[in-house]
């Protein structure tokens, strides 16, 4: 058995390790001043950077990108300096001897920056409305000369100068506010270490609020007209610091919190130390807060206060500890505001993600040092697979010694940075407990544990057989250590059995007085796996009828989808109708429904349309309806889609469903609900995508229409996603090339979501042209997209012809259900 394994599919030939950046200095403070020009969209600038030497040196880098620099100043003193246009080479004019701490100003000037701070509209030369800055991973560079890495933190003055109708916020508590002229200076001061790319602030046309809790100040910034909107948005953000103080047990270590909505942001937010920034589409209305809440975004980013701001990953193999914390924090607070299944249905979902990458794309260590970009890293490795892992640690160690280790580390590694062995090394100090293999089975190797489930009873011996079999594929390890828990559910009694699952194999016998009514493995989702259900239908059955546990009900369902059936479909129907279940199950009924197919499913979810009330089901349901070709179906969403009193998310599912329904008035009636209002424009961006699956002539000329640079950025990247789904004509390729161009860098990753769906050749130009972007995570996709291309032209006929049958399959699996179906409900 080989202990290392690197996954597959993620490192390109040309990618080498990266270590920690190594230089002879540290970063103490950045002191900044700048003059934002709204109109020219430029930013004039004098940045102080205070060092310490590590070593005697004479010389100091800095990192500045397509900047005009003026001047350099050290300690002063005026310097010379060499640049070339990405690095800025400092003379201290002599050697300087270790421990010095010097001083190297720098004036500059930045005209319309590519990234880092963005002038709002983004792809405008109109003066802008809004400037706000997003500097992760690195390219804080882009507008301020400093030291841009994570493994040194510094404290942080900003000194920001704006017309007199802009407002300003940025990190730490704001010191001064002046007039000047026709400007106003505003002055913010965090004396906290933070690393460069929290650096922040937002200036413009904005409202705010401001709250307390105990001394904390809470600013709620958002775009003017939007007031209204905050207490929807924020109201649990005074509990969600209060739940994190309380179960980390470190207060919030900043001075103020800020969360600031803008316009055309370029992410859904970022966790900059006090001022957290986020997009202005969590904001909205009563409609949408029936089925939308703002609560993970905000929970998310609140969580990285603490892991990611207070204690930073050293360097970004390192990420993990940023993203897996701040992913689980998220779901620990929707278990303690909704309940357990909400938080057991968030961690299903997060492994769904998870399986989604490592099987469409690739798999990685999530301590990965081997990458081409920063960027890169930012994927479902370090977000949701890193998240569950930790959720495994927790639950090995136990909750007390988790939140312990928590505080530990916190408090160890406050205002410093960490790596993987510094938590390592915490959580083995106070629980006494040995965990390298755990490092190394889920931290340092790639893939994941996947285990093959089957019971059988024998009535003679009254004897239950439970065999449990480690079936990963060849980029996992051959076998992992899994501590494990298996429920047995009988009629009077429970019992329950842990196990040290370390073979690839394992049968256990359970002498009974009964058959079991059903068994459950790992029954509350503590151990991080991809877990299969071999069992038949009855005792599928037997899990969801008698397990009282969401996880393993979930599973059974998914299986049960697998096997199909009349019968299955009416037994399942009684949980979708029942209200005081919880929504989550009820959804994946819904969905279970869609993949048995058959006139009872379809006539079962028809008639559930008409029963089921709450809007998440309903979602579920409107989704599932899209996987069957019926006019009664397009008729039946048709009416969804028009009620203004279903809600925003609802109505827009109905949308892409009546486009998969092939439902004769598809076209009229999307053509029409373009017009609908709704939040974050959801309506009109799924209907956009739901034309591009009609795949009409009279569609995609609608579509076209809404690639127009008067559309927001949000409807624009709809459009020219649902361009994928056509043959690229001259007139599409000249409107993708265009887009591959444009500014903003998710128009750009949308060129790239669209040309996935087609991977025609004739893309490959465009995919060249997005190869060599600004974006690391953008040139990534292009190298993956143009992979997928060759292998598909290599293919082209092969390809064609599979998927010819693969249609031809699924049509004749769709009329042997129907079949089945009518043989099962005569009682044949």
């Amino acid at each position: 058995m080989r202990w290392l394994k690197l996954g597959k599919n993620f490192v390109y030939p040309d990618y080498k390790p990266q270590w920690p950046r190594d230089v002879p200095y540290k970063l103490v403070e950045v002191d900044a001043s700048i003059d934002i020009d709204f109109n020219e969209r430029k930013i004039n600038g004098m940045a102080t950077n205070r060092f310490r030497l590590i070593q005697n040196i004479s010389t100091i880098s800095l990192d500045a990108v397509d900047m005009n620099i003026r001047r350099v100043y050290v300690d002063g003193t005026p310097a010379k300096y060499n640049y070339d246009g990405k690095v800025l080479e400092v003379s201290l004019g002599s050697e300087r001897a270790k421990d010095t701490v010097i001083g190297v100003s720098v004036e500059y000037e930045v005209y319309k920056p590519r990234k880092g701070v963005w002038f709002s509209p983004i792809n405008s030369d109109q003066p802008a409305k809004q400037v706000w800055t997003q500097g992760q991973p690195e390219d804080t560079r882009y507008w301020l000369v400093t030291y841009d890495y994570p493994n040194f933190k510094a404290s942080v003055t900003l000194t920001i100068t704006v017309p007199e109708w802009a407002y300003v916020i940025a990190n730490g508590k704001l010191l001064e506010k002046k007039r000047t002229q026709n400007k106003t200076l505003w002055k913010w001061r965090l004396n906290e270490a933070i690393p460069t790319y929290l650096i922040a602030f937002a200036a413009g046309e904005f409202s705010y609020k401001e709250k307390r809790i105990g001394n904390l100040p809470l600013i709620y910034v958002v775009p003017k007209g939007r007031e209204e909107d905050i207490p929807r948005s924020f109201s649990n953000t005074p509990k969600i610091i209060q739940f994190f103080e309380e179960y980390t047990g470190v207060k919030f270590p900043y001075p103020k919190y800020a969360q600031v909505c803008v316009s055309e942001f370029v992410a859904g937010g970022m966790e900059n130390a006090s001022i957290t920034i986020l997009t202005d589409q969590t904001l909205h209305d009563e409609k949408a807060h029936i089925d939308f809440s703002s609560d993970p975004l905000v929970s998310h980013e609140l969580a990285h206060q603490w892991f990611g701001d207070l204690v930073t990953c050293k360097d970004w193999s390192n990420l993990w500890l940023n993203e897996g914390f701040a992913t689980l924090f998220e779901a620990l607070w929707r278990r303690k505001n909704l309940g357990e299944n909400e938080f057991i249905y968030e961690l299903i979902k997060m492994l769904d993600t998870y399986i989604s990458e490592y099987s469409s794309e690739y798999s990685r260590p999530i301590a990965m040092r081997i990458y081409g970009y920063p960027d890169e890293l930012f994927d479902a490795h370090s977000y949701p697979k890193a998240a569950l892992v930790i959720w495994t640690l927790h639950n090995i160690i136990g909750e007390e010694n988790f939140r312990k280790s928590i505080n530990v580390y916190l408090n160890r590694f406050k205002n410093n940075v960490a790596d993987t062995e510094d938590f390592r090394k915490v959580v083995e100090e106070v629980t006494g407990i040995q965990l390298d293999w755990f490092f190394e089975q889920f931290i340092y190797n790639a893939g994941h544990p996947s285990l093959s489930f089957k019971y059988k009873w024998n009535l003679d011996e009254k004897m239950l057989e439970i065999t449990i079999e480690q079936k990963q594929k060849e980029d996992s390890l051959e076998t992992y250590f899994l501590p494990l828990e298996i429920m047995i559910i009988s009629k009077d009694y429970e019992i329950k059995k842990n196990i040290n699952l370390k073979e690839k194999r394992r049968t256990l016998y359970v002498k009974l007085r009964e058959k079991p009514l059903a068994v459950c493995l790992d029954p509350n989702f503590k151990i991080f796996k991809e877990l299969t259900y071999d069992l038949g239908v009855e005792e599928l059955l037997g899990i969801v009828r008698y397990c009282k546990a969401l996880y393993p009900r979930i599973l059974a369902v998914r299986k049960i989808a697998e096997k199909g059936g009349a019968r299955t479909v009416r037994e399942l129907y009684r949980y979708l109708l029942d209200e005081k279940e919880f929504w989550g199950y009820r959804s994946e009924i819904a969905k279970a429904m869609a993949k048995i197919g058959g006139d009872t499913a379809l006539k079962t979810l028809l008639e559930s349309l008409d029963k089921v009330k709450h809007p998440k089901v309903r979602r579920a349901i409107v989704t599932s309806l899209g996987s069957f070709r019926s006019e009664d179906v397009g008729k039946k969403l048709t009416t969804v889609l028009k009620n203004k009193e279903e809600s925003y998310y609802v109505r827009a599912n109905a949308a892409t469903s009546i486009a998969k329904s092939k439902y004769s008035g598809a076209f009229k009636v999307l053509k029409e609900a373009l017009t609908y209002p709704s939040h974050a424009d959801v309506i009109k961006r799924t209907v956009l995508e739901a034309l591009g699956i009609l795949g009409t002539d009279e569609a995609l000329e609608e579509i076209i229409k809404y690639t127009s640079d008067k559309e927001s950025v949000w409807v624009i990247v709809s459009a020219i996603k649902a361009l994928g789904y056509f043959r690229p004509t001259r007139e599409i390729l000249d409107i993708l090339r265009e887009k591959a161009k444009n500014p903003h860098p998710k128009v750009r990753a949308t060129v790239l979501s669209a040309i996935k769906i087609n991977l025609d050749p004739k893309l490959l130009p465009i995919v060249n042209i997005l190869k060599n972007d600004i974006a690391g995570s953008i040139v990534r996709n292009a190298r993956d997209v143009e992979s997928k291309i060759t292998k598909f032209m290599e293919k082209g006929e092969e390809y064609r012809k599979l998927r010819e049958e693969i249609e031809r399959l699924r049509e004749e699996e769709r009329r042997l259900a129907e079949r089945i179906d009518r043989l099962e409900t005569k009682g044949i």
